[in-house]
């Protein structure tokens, strides 16, 4: 069953009923619901002295924050909600596989030679580009199951807008599916709370995050945010559409010093330029020759095969960018007919 849930005058409701995982499978504990205050309270932790009881009143693992705190919206929704993205999943087909499910495991991305690089922004969470997918971790209050219900499940004065929690619970929702693929064994896990990484919070046992994850498995297509609806994008891609849909330069600058920026062009400015040599050289050569047209001179076989030879020299370049123009194309047109052909399939399932 669809977790979407709308009032009868179309207006949106939250789009959960209840945490989309069970009580005792929650990974964070400290957080509590207080029925008589109506409010969300952190656990007080017991220091190193016996006498001092540690209050906190913040998000966890984000002391600016308050549990209370007005701005607390505002930080979800920069946390979660991918805006951009949103305004570009109509097209993200021409970016990605039209299939959430496209997501590379953590051991996946290391044997196609990418490092993870740490993100905060929600819009760079599993783009990539070369040698490198960016990835941002999971907060711990995201793993607590009276913060879904708190938050995210029913009315409360502090996420009161249902609109805005509508666009939290779907980036959130989509967010913590995306894990379901990218931890599938052990070995990802380990990656995942490597020291370096710390994707997740520490503390956590595999058996315990599998149990945690899998009831994001249920999580559909409808209940996430357009962004969610296809799973790792291609930055390159990305920048490149963004100037035709987001007017923007570039999605995410991805060099940040000139010399970098202009290295990129070295090499096909390189090639174009010895190609145009070569041709230019057997050009001359072919016009030196013309004036070597006497059967009785010395230089007239020599003159003949380097004749013969510019021509043929200038044949090979014409027939090596055919070829380059050919390949292009081949690539282009099959992941157009591709992605055409999945839309196609997309939206008469939708009918």
């Amino acid at each position: 069953m669809s977790l979407e849930k709308r009032t009868r005058s179309g207006y949106p409701r939250p789009v959960i009923e209840e945490p989309p995982f069970a009580a005792q499978d929650q990974l964070y504990h400290n957080l509590t619901i207080s029925p008589e205050k109506g409010s969300i309270l952190r656990i007080p932790k017991r220091s190193n002295s016996p006498e001092t009881v540690s209050n906190k009143t913040y998000l966890p693992g984000q002391p600016r924050i308050g549990l209370e705190d007005p701005e607390l919206p505002t930080y979800l929704h920069s946390e979660f909600v991918t805006p951009d993205l949103d305004r570009l999943g109509p097209h993200l087909w021409l970016v990605a596989k039209q299939d959430s499910t496209h997501i590379s495991s953590l051991t996946e991305q290391a044997v196609r030679g990418r490092r993870v690089v740490i993100t905060e922004n929600p819009e760079l969470h599993l783009a990539w580009a070369y040698d490198i997918v960016y990835l941002k971790p999971i907060p711990k209050y995201l793993l607590s199951h009276p913060f879904w219900e708190f938050y995210l499940t029913r009315q409360n004065p502090v996420v009161s807008n249902d609109t805005a929690r509508e666009a939290i619970v779907r980036g959130a929702l989509g967010f913590l599916r995306s894990y379901f693929y990218l931890i599938q064994h052990k070995s990802d896990f380990l990656i995942a709370t490597n020291e370096g990484l710390c994707l997740l919070p520490h503390g956590i046992r595999y058996s315990q995050f599998m149990r945690f994850i899998s009831a994001f498995e249920k999580v559909q297509d409808s209940d996430v945010s357009p962004r969610y609806h296809f799973g790792q994008l291609r930055l390159t891609r990305l920048n490149f559409w963004s100037k035709v849909f987001l007017q923007r330069l570039n999605f995410h600058k991805m060099y940040w010093q000139y010399g970098t920026l202009f290295a990129n062009y070295y090499g096909p400015l390189l090639f174009v330029f010895g190609w145009f040599s070569v041709a230019l050289s057997a050009m001359q050569v072919a016009l030196v020759v013309e004036d070597t047209n006497s059967t009785t001179s010395p230089w007239y076989i020599f003159a003949t095969v380097s004749r013969v030879f510019s021509v043929v020299t200038l044949f090979v370049i014409l027939l090596s960018i055919v070829f380059l123009i050919v390949v292009f194309t081949v690539h282009v047109v099959r992941e157009l007919v591709y992605a055409l052909g999945d839309l196609y399939k997309k939206s008469r399932v939708r009918a």
